[in-house]
């Protein structure tokens, strides 16, 4: 038995737009004149690739995470489809310190979204200003 439907659409969704960042991120390269990673054609045309450690020369794909449930199931599929392909998977979470305790909510997506083996992770704090209301804002 496969995964959730809503599972498996979210994961087919995310493996399209990574095969576009990894042709798009193949094309630039040899533009410029660098020789592509050498795994580039063969995922970008649908082959699999095991665990490629620091994947040097590949693209960096960033989740941008709330630590809602939509992010999340982002974050998640990502992390499950980028273990197949050569690009970098990493996740960045924005503390707006609208909230008490919103820098231990961040800590702890940070915590989740590395616990993916996403990688980088960040947790970034921002001022957020009066303008607009908090939510504009932010």
């Amino acid at each position: 038995m496969g995964p959730h439907p809503a599972v498996a659409a979210i994961r087919l969704a995310v493996r399209r737009v990574l095969h576009d960042v990894i042709a798009e991120h193949a094309e630039q390269t040899e533009r410029a004149g660098y020789a592509p990673h050498p795994e580039l054609a063969r995922a970008g045309s649908g082959g699999r690739l095991g665990t490629l450690p620091d994947r040097p020369g590949t693209p960096l794909v960033l989740v941008a995470c709330s630590g809602g449930a939509d992010s999340m199931a982002l974050a998640s599929a990502l992390a499950f489809e980028a273990r197949k392909l050569p690009v970098r998977a990493g996740g960045i979470t924005v503390d707006h310190g609208l909230q008490d305790g919103s820098d231990t909510r961040a800590a702890e997506v940070a915590a989740r979204l590395a616990a993916m083996d996403l990688g980088p992770v960040e947790a970034v704090a921002v001022h957020v200003g009066r303008e607009g209301g908090p939510e504009a804002a932010a």
